[in-house]
This record gives C-alpha cells, structure tokens and sequence, in this order.
C-alpha cells in the first residue's frame, strides 16, 4: 500500500522528507498567509494537497499543526509534520468504534508545543482498507486510510493461492483506493 498521492509516484519513503519542489510551492495559495502555506506544503510529498487544506483550515485558525500518521501503536503515534517527525498521545482521538481509531494514513490535527504532544482530531477519511476481526463479533479493523493506490503482491517461490488473492482484491476494491 502506499501513502504517497497520486502527483507524487515518486516518494520513495514516508520517514524523510524529500526536498522541496515547485509542486509543493504551487499548493500554497500566495494569499499572503505565508508560514502556514510554506509548512504544510512540505507535506506535499505525503499526499497534502488544496482539498486537505480546506478542510484543516478551522485547525489551523486554533493553531494546531496539520500532519499525516505513519505509525499507531498503544495509544501514541509518529506523525509528519511540517516541523518533521513528532510523537503524539492519541487520547482525545480514541473513539469506542474500532473503525474510527486513529491510523496509519489519517490526516491529524496536532498541538504545535508540549510534552506529551496531543492528536487533538482527525479529519474525514477519504478511503479505508478495513478487514473482519478475528473475534466471533461483526466488526471490522482498519488498517490504513486514505490510500491512493494499492498493489496486491505475492510470491511466486510457492504455489498461488487464488482465494487468498481474491481476498485481497476484495479488500482493495472496497478501500476505494
């Protein structure tokens, strides 16, 4: 799966940061808000573009920093920001339904200064892969949001297992990646 956006095929890892291009400068409007179009179009390269904007904007206006989750686990993830790499406490964004927990691939709104930093809210999901748990219940698992392209793989070292690749398929198909 991969998190990086569709004008942007060439990203090669979601921990560093490529160098700035003309494409991330023409996401900032030059509306004259300067520092906040200048840092978020360093997410450019993670798939930020004119649409997440708008919907961060109330965010942005309460000073939070916008950034994309690349890691969850036990309560704390690493989000990108702007500002680089940071640590963040997911407690204001822990729901009771399993499908809006927070994930690798949501758009976070996230406090600029602290220790620990807080995940103050996600925005809306464009796409989800989301599988059956594994318990006897009807619910489901996310496991990343907002991918654009999704590539089924699997080894040729040992005989295919279609059903699987069906599944897979099946799981992709309904992300609406």
């Amino acid at each position: 799966m991969s998190l990086s956006s569709p004008q942007d095929r060439s990203t090669s890892s979601l921990l560093s940061f490529p160098p700035s291009t003309s494409r991330a400068s023409s996401v900032a409007s030059g509306d004259g808000a300067g520092d906040a179009d200048a840092a978020a179009a360093a997410l450019v390269p993670y798939g930020w573009d004119a649409d997440w904007a708008t919907a961060f904007a109330p965010y942005a206006a309460e000073g939070l920093v916008p950034g994309r989750v690349v890691r969850v686990d036990r309560g704390q993830c690493d989000v990108v920001t702007p500002h680089g790499l940071v640590r963040a406490d997911t407690a204001f964004v822990t729901p009771h339904d399993p499908l809006r927990v927070i994930c690798t691939g949501d758009w976070a709104a996230v406090e600029p200064h602290g220790t620990p930093r807080y995940v103050r809210t996600c925005l809306d999901r464009r796409t989800a892969f989301v599988r059956s748990t594994s318990s006897k219940r009807s619910e489901g698992q996310i496991l990343a949001a907002n991918v654009d392209h999704a590539i089924v793989a699997v080894s040729l070292a040992v005989e295919l297992d279609l059903g699987r690749i069906e599944r897979f398929l099946a799981l992709a198909w309904e992300s609406a990646a």
